[in-house]
């Protein structure tokens, strides 16, 4: 009788460690607003702007009065296609050289490297301007993505369509983490210059969101490792088929321990 009793204690003790912890699955705990109640004066997120790097790709828009010295400069080709067709907008856009600069029509090599995406589009302005009169420029970065890993729903590269996005939303793109995603330990991998950082982000501490990592950049690879209990893969059973196991469990130790009884009486 120890010993089916042992084995029942054993399932029971299995199944239930396969359920996720409501406390392991809340993001930022903790009193929030009491802190940001302490730093209300000195509280700013970090939101450094993204710089310039060799391999990047440059949408640039020239608008002016003369349409068609901006069509030259607006490479039309396809330039206009970023939201439609991706590939092609990367194909037409202006690539950044090794050497930090880009080869625009009219102008020659202006070098944008180091630069905010607004420093490009003041010094295109500037040089554009001794050639076109009341003209206008628009930069953006059509290398603007990330990648999302691990233990999410919808895993896979995501291209950005608005100029800032942090962890939180980032992770929504992917369907959000799973039941079996360590949220202490979200990998997040950067490449500054040459150098590539990982940082290991807890999602469950509200002070992420005095990280100066919960605002993402273009080219971050977010990796959501997985917890130790998703080896044992339990709560894939049928929470039906579970319960008529335990029942039947319960009935057949019954029927036994009822027949020991008879059989010592």
């Amino acid at each position: 009788m120890k010993k089916y009793t042992l084995v029942l204690s054993l399932f029971i003790a299995l199944l239930f460690s396969s359920c996720v912890s409501l406390k392991k699955s809340i993001y930022m705990q903790g009193d929030i607003a009491q802190k940001l109640e302490e730093v209300e004066a000195s509280y700013r997120p970090d939101k450094t702007s993204y710089l310039v790097k060799p391999n990047d790709n440059l949408y640039i828009r020239v608008t002016s009065l003369d349409d068609r010295t901006s069509a030259f400069l607006n490479n039309e080709s396809g330039a206009t296609t970023r939201i439609e067709n991706p590939m092609a907008a990367s194909l037409a856009g202006y690539r950044v050289e090794q050497d930090g600069s880009i080869q625009f029509p009219f102008v020659g090599k202006i070098y944008v490297a180091n630069l905010t995406l607004e420093e490009v589009r003041q010094k295109l302005q500037l040089a554009v301007s001794k050639y076109l009169e009341e003209s206008s420029i628009t930069v953006k970065l059509l290398n603007d993505n990330i990648t999302i890993i691990g233990e999410v729903r919808t895993p896979g590269r995501f291209l950005l369509y608005d100029e800032e996005i942090n962890l939180i939303e980032a992770l929504s793109l992917a369907g959000d983490m799973s039941d079996f995603a360590n949220r202490k330990k979200v990998r997040l991998i950067r490449k500054d210059g040459d150098v590539q950082q990982m940082i290991v982000i807890n999602t469950l501490d509200d002070n992420l969101l005095f990280s100066p990592y919960f605002y993402l950049k273009p080219g971050d690879i977010i990796y959501v490792e997985p917890r130790r209990l998703k080896s044992v893969s339990l709560s894939t059973i049928p929470i039906g088929l579970t319960l008529t196991f335990i029942n039947t469990a319960l009935l057949l130790f019954t029927f036994y321990n009822t027949q020991q009884n008879a059989n010592n009486n």
